[in-house]
């Protein structure tokens, strides 16, 4: 009996270790999400950490939480929240608004990639290409003609959807997908949020297509696409700039309101 009671005291104090623990790291989030809300602004890593008290690391581990679950939009190096719910869905001429401000940066993918640059958003369960800017040496796409596509036949649309939990449901429910293809997509799109890009190569027509998102509060994520010829194309340096443009994007339209 008395070896079950020290058995069974030592499950509940781990239990209670858990139970503790859980609270705090809790805490801790809502500590720096409120504290990020409160500011107004966007801030960086150090300054989170200063005015919160907690450790960088543990900040830095808060972050990830949060941007991962999408309270927090990370751009560059700075983090700012993510205000969904108290911002009212975008209207059509804000949209096109967005748009037409981030469409000068299709010219500055297409100078330093030298590849074929696009904007991208979803709608519904379709993506649509807003505007393109087109390399010498293209390689055509069937949405070329057409302006759109299924979303998750394209690397646009399955990074929009990587971003879009309800249009994702929405698509799965639309195919009919089986548990094992649902799987099969849900950790596709798992995959492009967390590298924070989509990649796709073809080898019937020979091109690389990737994907970047930009995300602002508020507001629908829409896609930076770059595609070229597989054999012409630096990959690392398309990333690279992808990337950088992206982000570079997000920081103006963030000052710009």
């Amino acid at each position: 009996m008395s070896q079950f009671r020290a058995v069974t005291d030592a499950n509940l104090n781990r239990r209670c270790a858990v139970d503790t623990q859980l609270p705090q790291s809790i805490g801790k989030a809502l500590l720096v999400l409120s504290t990020l809300t409160q500011s107004g602004r966007s801030m960086r890593l150090t300054e989170l950490s200063m005015r919160t008290g907690l450790a960088k690391s543990t900040t830095h581990r808060m972050l990830t939480a949060l941007t991962s679950s999408g309270l927090v939009v990370r751009v560059g190096n700075h983090y700012l929240p993510q205000h969904v719910s108290a911002v009212p869905s975008p209207t059509p001429d804000s949209r096109c608004g967005t748009l037409r401000r981030l469409a000068p940066f299709l010219g500055d993918l297409l100078l330093r990639t030298g590849m074929t640059a696009g904007l991208a958003v979803l709608d519904g369960t379709n993506v649509n290409f807003m505007y393109r800017v087109y390399s010498h040496g293209d390689v055509r796409s069937s949405s070329d003609d057409t302006g759109s596509l299924p979303a998750h036949l394209s690397t646009a649309g399955r990074l929009l959807l990587a971003y879009d939990r309800p249009a994702a449901r929405t698509l799965i429910s639309k195919l009919g997908l089986d548990i094992c293809a649902e799987a099969e997509l849900g950790h596709a799109l798992d995959r492009i949020r967390q590298a924070g890009l989509a990649e796709s190569r073809s080898e019937r027509s020979g091109t690389l297509c990737l994907a970047a998102p930009v995300r602002l509060p508020g507001r629908p994520v829409v896609a930076f696409t770059i595609r070229g010829k597989s054999g012409q194309v630096d990959r690392t340096q398309a990333q690279h700039w992808l990337r950088r443009v992206s982000e570079t994007a997000m920081r103006a339209m963030l000052t710009a309101a």
